[in-house]
């Protein structure tokens, strides 16, 4: 990734004779009246390679605030594409990841968050990205700061920071993990032969390193491109290593856009290096964003959906050599003139971060996003021979191993034109998905279905027309369902959620028989008027080119379909957070992130924001939330029969609210916290069971919330504590809720009753179960999903509260049952069976 244009100084100059050429665009010519592609069923090579692709993340461009911006929105793309593997760079090779500060000053480009990497999107994020959406890791070795390569590290110091690295991946329970020893090593000074045997030598110690942490982690060795001017580095490497390495990484450059397509069938990226035998070989940085014609930044083609047609075609190309068992593009972002110097007008990757630095917008390039959710989602475990009848109409056809299910993608470089698909014959029906735009030069194409449901097909022969300068996914399937498919679940977003962001991705669960699946997002209650109506065929992750609109409420639903009939899912909510400048999230008062003590009661309210709100006289009833952001405003009604509350921030001081009014006041403000520091704040509006003389009563009627940010324009509500007298919490059997000052909310629930238990369920991805350990507690087992998943013990000598009693970890994002259930056993040492439970918290 760094030092690009001394690379590309060097590929021009030796290269110069076969690049250099006009970049004007020929006329077009009319493409054929018809295309014949045929896919041979009998032709079956099981893919040994690659069957999925990663990206990088530019660490320093990157700060916490804007992966957490507009609901998540950078998370958000990189979730949709389902990603196999995620490479944490672009200064990583010159980073204390411990400290987020810059290791190697010079070796330091820095990004918008400056050289003190204040609030960067650092290691520890990587890895909980990696962790929740089951993404490889793979991470730099800071090995171009050491001292040795003109850095300002002594060896001692990497070495450490590589342990400590690695122990807390191994700590955070991923299980394979790849560290690159470095990023193109051969520059900033480390380009000499006696570099090459210095840098090799250090292989079998960093090795024993990685693998003490856990001997499935994987130590890379970083090749230069070897057919350009670097044979005798590499040589000496990998002779210097001796071995101690488990991969190699290549980098590989792209030298023909998409615009030169007219005059050049060609997207030819260098060829790769001869393999190493025994070790595995990566692809590092698959760069379709770079060319090396005048050294010119301008001419990087990935920001358009030409580049990403050429950046697909590079990629299943590079999966039907099989050289490579992983292969990861570069860039994955728009470098930034807001924050490095030099940097293209024309930028190009899968996001803006220009548009977000500068202009608080969350601008999306979908082109290379939707490259990678093509191959990710639709390259199956066999790859059929296929064939197109004009040269400008390329084909890739994959299989699964029964054949009754087959992929056909169709890069057409022509104008729109008659398709004729000649598949094997057991094929019965046919889905379409397309990545089309105004023209090749659309910097935001869409992806959506090219016709409605699924089309029969007779005697393995399928006709329709295909758009210009498209990618089409064609999806056949064979032996026909005898029922219509189940109903889909919906994942996410969660219903009911708040501050979602406009760059909102759908995630559904699969269903049996489902041959293709109808998303529906309108801004009205019954979907009519959908600003979103497409089929995905058979994924069930979607997320659209085009922007949703900020603080609007959207209803979503997807229906499954298969020749035999369909099933639709229930139809949930959500709400987009208000426009950058607006700064706040509105979250109604029945939103799953607002936690309730057990004696509330949820109402119709007309005249109150939804015509709803909740309702509670009993003193001690409160009701509660967590944000990250600068600021809450409570409102709620006032009138003659409201009394009196406590009004609390991080569980400081009370202060005193009276809602009586003479005259009934709907969303009436009741509370407003003021501007607070930047953080993660709780709230809590408690019931005083009080009231003034003129009141006839003591309700508090809560309607709704208004979270702000002033800072970054987008809070963040992905925390949520439920008390244990939460009703979410359901008690089964004896339970006794007690008093139990120094526990959350000073009380908990308590129980010794053999097979008593507590089940709740959410919307999320993980879990926590917090409770009292002590000399009369006893044992417990936990089932997640219905899954035996732990035994614990709550024994303790003295009492201890507010302990972690369990912890799910990270799971599938999605709805989940936990339930702890107390046993019959206990600890020799305990003078009692009892299980209490005080608070659990999830996201």
């Amino acid at each position: 990734m760094k030092q690009k244009k001394r690379i590309i100084r060097m590929l021009a100059a030796v290269l110069a004779a076969s690049v250099l050429g006009s970049w004007g665009v020929p006329a077009r010519a009319a493409g054929p009246a018809q295309v014949i592609v045929t896919v041979d069923g009998a032709d079956v090579t099981p893919l040994a390679g690659a069957r999925r692709v990663g990206t990088n993340i530019e660490m320093s461009m990157i700060s916490d605030a804007m992966w957490q911006a507009n609901g998540n929105w950078m998370e958000q793309s990189f979730f949709a594409g389902e990603l196999d593997m995620m490479r944490w760079g672009y200064d990583a090779w010159a980073f204390d990841w411990e400290q987020e500060t810059p290791l190697s000053e010079n070796r330091y480009w820095g990004g918008l968050n400056s050289r003190d990497a204040a609030g960067s999107f650092g290691l520890r994020e990587f890895i909980r990205f990696c962790k929740q959406q089951d993404i490889v890791p793979f991470v730099m070795i800071p090995i171009e700061s050491l001292d040795a390569f003109g850095g300002q590290a002594g060896l001692e110091k990497v070495k450490a920071l590589t342990a400590s690295m690695a122990q807390y991946i191994a700590q955070e329970g991923i299980e394979l993990c790849y560290f690159d020893m470095g990023n193109e090593p051969w520059n900033n000074g480390a380009g000499g032969v006696a570099n090459a045997r210095y840098l090799g030598s250090l292989f079998p110690e960093f090795q024993q390193i990685v693998k003490a942490a856990n001997p499935n982690y994987r130590l890379v060795l970083q090749r230069a491109p070897e057919n350009i001017l670097w044979n005798s580095w590499n040589s000496a490497l990998v002779s210097a290593a001796q071995g101690a390495f488990d991969a190699y990484d290549d980098h590989r450059y792209a030298f023909y856009g998409w615009n030169k397509y007219f005059d050049k069938n060609s997207d030819a990226l260098l060829e790769p290096g001869t393999p190493i035998e025994g070790k595995e070989g990566i692809l590092g940085e698959c760069n379709i964003g770079w060319t090396p014609v005048q050294d010119d930044w301008n001419a990087g083609h990935v920001r358009d959906m030409g580049g990403s047609m050429a950046l697909l075609n590079a990629m299943l190309e590079m999966i039907g050599d099989g050289r490579y068992s992983r292969i990861v593009t570069w860039p994955s972002h728009y470098p930034s003139k807001a924050s490095i110097s030099g940097c293209p007008e024309n930028a190009f990757g899968w996001f803006d971060l220009d548009q977000w630095y500068l202009e608080g917008k969350t601008v999306r390039l979908t082109g290379p996003a939707a490259a990678h959710r093509i191959v990710n989602q639709n390259v199956l475990e066999n790859r059929l021979g296929a064939s197109s009848s004009a040269e400008k109409v390329r084909v890739y056809a994959y299989c699964n191993a029964a054949q009754t299910d087959l992929r056909v993608i169709v890069l057409n470089k022509w104008d729109a034109t008659q398709l004729t698909l000649n598949v094997p014959e057991q094929m019965d029906c046919v889905s379409a998905m397309v990545l089309s735009g105004e023209s090749v030069w659309d910097t935001a194409p869409e992806y959506r279905s090219l016709f409605a449901g699924c089309e029969a097909v007779t005697g393995g022969s399928y006709t329709g027309g295909i758009p210009g300068e498209s990618v089409v996914v064609y999806t056949f399937s064979s032996v026909a369902p005898g029922k219509a498919p189940g109903q889909p679940e919906l994942l996410s977003p969660g219903n009911g959620a708040g501050g979602a962001g406009t760059a909102q991705a759908f995630a559904w669960t699969p269903v049996d028989g489902g041959r293709n699946y109808r998303l529906t997002v309108s801004p009205n209650a019954d979907l009519s008027a959908p600003v979103i109506d497409t089929y995905t065929g058979m994924a069930c992750r979607y997320q659209a080119a085009r922007e949703l609109e900020a603080g609007t409420t959207y209803y979503w639903r997807v229906t499954a379909e298969n020749q035999a009939g369909s099933a639709a899912s229930g139809t949930a909510c959500f709400t987009t957070q208000e426009a950058p400048g607006g700064g706040t999230v509105t979250l109604n008062n029945d939103s799953p992130y607002l936690s309730y003590s057990a004696n509330w009661n949820q109402q119709a309210s007309a005249g109150s924001y939804r015509n709803d709100d909740a309702s509670c006289k009993e003193k001690d009833g409160f009701v509660e939330f967590t944000f990250t952001g600068t600021g809450a405003k409570l409102y709620g009604l006032r009138g003659n029969w409201c009394g009196m509350a406590d009004a609390q921030v991080d569980f400081g001081a009370p202060v005193r609210i009276d809602a009586y009014a003479g005259t009934t006041q709907e969303q009436a403000l009741l509370f407003d916290t003021g501007e607070l520091p930047y953080g993660e704040h709780t709230v809590t509006l408690t019931v005083a069971g009080e009231k003034n003389e003129a009141s006839s009563d003591t309700w508090i009627e809560f309607d709704k919330v208004e979270l702000s940010d002033s800072q970054n324009g987008a809070p963040v509500i992905n925390k949520v504590v439920w008390n244990d007298e939460n009703p979410n919490l359901k008690k089964f059997s004896v339970w006794k809720h007690q008093s139990v000052p120094g526990s959350y909310h000073d009380d908990d629930s308590s129980s010794n009753t053999w097979k008593a238990h507590i089940e709740f369920s959410f919307e999320g991805s993980n879990a926590v179960i917090y409770g009292l350990k002590g000399p009369w507690c006893g044992r417990a087992q936990i089932t997640v999903d219905g899954a035996a998943a732990a035994d614990i013990d709550a024994y303790a000598p003295e009492m201890m509260l507010q302990q972690v009693l369990y912890d799910t970890g990270t799971l599938e994002p999605g709805t989940h049952t936990v339930r702890i259930t107390v046993k019959a056993e206990k600890s020799p040492e305990s003078s009692g069976r009892w299980v209490e439970i005080d608070r659990v918290v999830w996201q």
